[in-house]
């Protein structure tokens, strides 16, 4: 059967029960896939009625679609990949899945740092890299300047960024990926680190856990199927991240250093406290649906 026809019949088979653009994404990544080498397929070629190419694509593209269907396996997980910030990283079960909101949270970030890695070295922490978003695409659109050091717990995850790091050729010079024992005492092992290399971090950026382990506070699908280490917060405590990096972070920050928190939009204000005694240029932005979503602070030169 030709490809435009079986194309056809997939979104007649599958309207109605799957969203349409998760059947686009499992066709683009289907094609990618089984043509690595060519252009991802765009939405344009599936609905202009041109003739696609032949291969597997189309029955792998039927398989995802029937699992996702039966057992609501996320998107992600089928097709092993996810698009941020224009890059396509490598995912899994293992990593929590890239999603839009922390790409505020980078682009913030970038806007604010490109002036300081102009002017020479700029060296940045991550804390929880997870699939290594966050600090690849720091490394990559601020440039040679900018040295990441970004931790990680999770063994698995911890394999997934490098992996990452290595599919985008960044060595360990541009980002260092730092495995830890305790996620609970992150900011010691920071605290470590700055002795160890002779300088505090220019900036702190991070997605934290922060939900709480209840059925209002999380999809039943994302409880289910991301790891639970990068969903909840520890000890019940919403804050707990929060609060250790405000509480902490002049020994890993210098003086007028930046933080970049993504945080929970129900506790906006009360992160935001957290952060009052210390730092000045306070500024909580919003997400693309118009919700808090990201903290930018500046440590401030004297304590107050």
């Amino acid at each position: 059967m030709p490809a435009l026809a079986q194309l056809k019949d997939l979104f007649k088979d599958f309207g109605g029960k799957l969203p349409q653009h998760e059947l686009e994404m499992l066709l683009e990544a289907a094609f990618h896939q089984e043509f690595p080498l060519r252009e991802r397929l765009n939405r344009r070629q599936l609905y202009s009625g041109e003739e696609l190419p032949q291969g597997q694509w189309l029955t792998q593209a039927r398989i995802w679609a029937e699992k996702r269907l039966l057992a609501r396996v996320p998107l992600q997980h089928l097709t092993r990949d996810q698009c941020f910030f224009g890059r396509y990283f490598e995912v899994g079960p293992e990593v929590l899945i890239p999603r839009p909101e922390t790409e505020v949270l980078v682009d913030r970030a970038i806007t604010s740092l490109r002036p300081l890695c102009r002017t020479g070295e700029c060296r940045g922490v991550e804390i929880g890299a997870g699939s290594g978003a966050i600090s690849i695409t720091l490394a990559l659109e601020l440039g040679e300047t900018l040295h990441m050091v970004s931790t990680e717990v999770s063994e698995e995850s911890w394999e997934r960024a490098r992996a990452n790091a290595s599919k985008f050729d960044l060595n360990t010079e541009r980002v260092d990926w730092m495995k830890l024992s305790d996620p609970d005492d992150v900011m010691t092992s920071l605290r470590d680190q700055v002795q160890i290399l002779g300088r505090p971090f220019d900036f702190l950026i991070t997605n934290p856990p922060y939900l709480l382990d209840s059925s209002l506070e999380v999809d039943e699908e994302v409880a289910m199927s991301e790891p639970r280490l990068a969903l909840f917060a520890p000890e019940g405590d919403p804050l707990f991240y929060y609060r250790e990096i405000a509480e902490h972070a002049r020994a890993v920050l210098k003086p007028g250093g930046w933080v970049f928190l993504e945080i929970p939009h129900e506790r906006a204000e009360e992160i935001r406290s957290l952060f009052e005694s210390d730092f000045e240029q306070i500024q909580i932005l919003p997400d693309l649906a118009g919700r808090s979503r990201v903290l930018e602070a500046k440590l401030t030169v004297w304590t107050k």
